[in-house]
């Protein structure tokens, strides 16, 4: 596994009761030495489990889980609040995924369903578990090493806080080679991105408040990178992250009020979306609707998003 500078990296899964809310089972392996930990295992109660998983993590650089930072890392802070791990950087595969596999944000290991659990042969062993974070994390490390460097530029800043040293910061800084960029660099990298495939207006506007972390940007930029081909926001992230689907909507489906704006007077025209997806030059001119064809002012009414009931 020594494919990462990072290598020292501690994968772990939890099994919660759905009842109780409470620890049932957990495994944790270090990719750099194989060793690993499973609860319940003989007599092994679960303070000496964690214990012994405190002990596990200790020389570990970050981390690694797949729904680690908003499930795993939650349930281990209140079993036991001291542990010395949860001072660790984390890296969550399943929020790295969208970004790794934009085109299609399922990993082949992930099932395709609203909280993008991982795919195995048998229920409750977290072990396997978290093997298989490990196997997705380098597929992910693999994927992004190949991303256009403005996106990584972008994902980095976003992804991380300033001055504050998380998993995402000590993984995007390696796969760069360079430490996280100013905010200037994000800014430039970001409006590069949005230059021909949103509203300019919205963007600067949005860029104005940006504060990150901000993953609901970094999502967007990642769909708006494969745009147009095979690409879908995952449930999750729509359930977790919600500003993502109204910042796209805004960003793309907006028209505003710039005359200077080559986005929305080139995709809020009507005639010429229809010209560019039918090859009409215009619409049928009857019947008619305040001097318009009566299909354009339906149309028009559509993309700006108001309620219709046309019929002709």
């Amino acid at each position: 596994m020594n494919d990462h500078p990072l290598n020292a990296r501690l994968s772990l899964d939890l099994e919660i009761g759905k009842r109780d809310a409470r620890i049932h089972a957990l495994a944790a392996v270090r990719a750099d030495t194989d060793e690993r930990l499973v609860f319940p295992s003989g007599s092994l109660t679960l303070t000496a489990a964690l214990t012994r998983l405190d002990r596990l993590a200790d020389g570990a650089d970050f981390l690694l889980g797949h729904n680690l930072i908003a499930f795993d890392l939650a349930h281990l802070r209140a079993a036991k609040p001291d542990l010395r791990l949860l001072k660790l950087p984390a890296v969550d595969t399943l929020q790295l995924s969208p970004l790794a596999f934009p085109r299609n944000p399922y990993h082949h290991l992930v099932k395709h369903y609203q909280d993008g659990l991982l795919k195995r042969g048998r229920i409750n062993d977290p072990e396997l578990d978290a093997r298989l974070a490990l196997e997705v994390f380098r597929d992910q490390r693999r994927a992004l090493s190949q991303a256009d460097p403005e996106l990584l530029t972008a994902w980095h800043w976003l992804s991380t806080a300033d001055n504050q040293t998380t998993g995402c910061d000590l993984f995007f800084s390696s796969l760069r080679n360079a430490l996280r960029p100013t905010d200037a660099e994000a800014y430039t990298s970001i409006h590069r991105r949005l230059a021909d495939a949103a509203c300019q207006m919205h963007a600067r506007e949005n860029m104005a408040t940006v504060s990150p972390p901000d993953w609901p940007l970094a999502y967007v930029l990642a769909w708006l990178s494969v745009a147009g081909g095979n690409s879908v926001i995952p449930p999750w992230v729509k359930y977790q992250f919600p500003q993502t689907n109204r910042l796209l909507q805004r960003l793309r489906n907006t028209a505003c009020s710039d005359p200077g704006c080559a986005w929305c007077r080139e995709r809020h025209d009507a005639r010429k979306e229809l010209k560019r997806w039918f090859g009409f030059v215009a619409f049928r001119p009857v019947p008619e609707h305040d001097g318009r064809p009566m299909q354009q002012a339906i149309v028009e009414a559509v993309m700006a998003r108001r309620h219709v009931l046309g019929i002709l």
